[in-house]
């Protein structure tokens, strides 16, 4: 079984993200990434106003993506022509939200990727992983003593043995200790030892 190759060469950098501005950015202002909120470095939800965070590539520019949009949108309300037709002036250009995503970034480093591996590698990694579980696991219990094996008595009748009468049965029902009625006929005990 084929894996899927990766395309995008940004998949493993890895970027340090800092809020520079003073107020503290939270999800509601876009500090979030596939509609789940980003946590800062003290573990709630959003980054405080100069904390730094390291994230993936991709939610690193999510998130100064985001951040510099609020920062840029500080104009008034939409004002009106002479006409009383709204002015479309844009709030900013794509090379200025560029240049403000950039203050919020620094790439730190690549990692390695991962060698493609099969299905078959995938599983016996996994065989592995159990044997050292059950490893760590019998360590832990310590040396299992012996153990005398304990053989439950045979319950099949071997075929060539034909009982000749009730009581041949009734004796082979005691020997092996099944509990059974002796007022019932040699074929309903025989069928006891089944």
């Amino acid at each position: 079984m084929e894996n899927a190759v990766v395309s995008n060469p940004n998949d493993y950098k890895v970027v340090s993200f800092h809020n520079s501005t003073e107020f503290g950015f939270t999800p509601e202002m876009g500090c979030m990434y596939d509609g789940r909120a980003v946590n800062g470095a003290k573990g709630s939800p959003g980054i405080d106003a100069g904390e730094t965070v390291v994230l993936p590539y991709h939610i690193g520019h999510q998130l100064a993506t985001n951040l510099a949009k609020r920062v840029l949108n500080t104009s008034p309300a939409a004002t009106v022509d002479q006409k009383g037709v709204p002015t479309g002036v844009p709030i900013w250009s794509a090379e200025r939200l560029e240049q403000e995503k950039n203050k919020f970034l620094t790439d730190l480093y690549t990692e390695e990727k991962p060698v493609a591996e099969s299905q078959t590698d995938l599983l016996m990694a996994k065989v592995e992983e159990y044997r050292k579980m059950t490893e760590e696991l019998l360590a832990k219990v310590g040396p299992v003593e012996s153990q005398v094996e304990v053989k439950a008595p045979s319950l099949e009748v071997p075929k060539s043995v034909v009982f000749q009468d009730k009581q041949e049965v009734i004796a082979e029902l005691e020997k092996r200790g099944i509990k059974f009625d002796r007022r019932q006929n040699k074929v309903s005990l025989e069928k006891l030892l089944v």
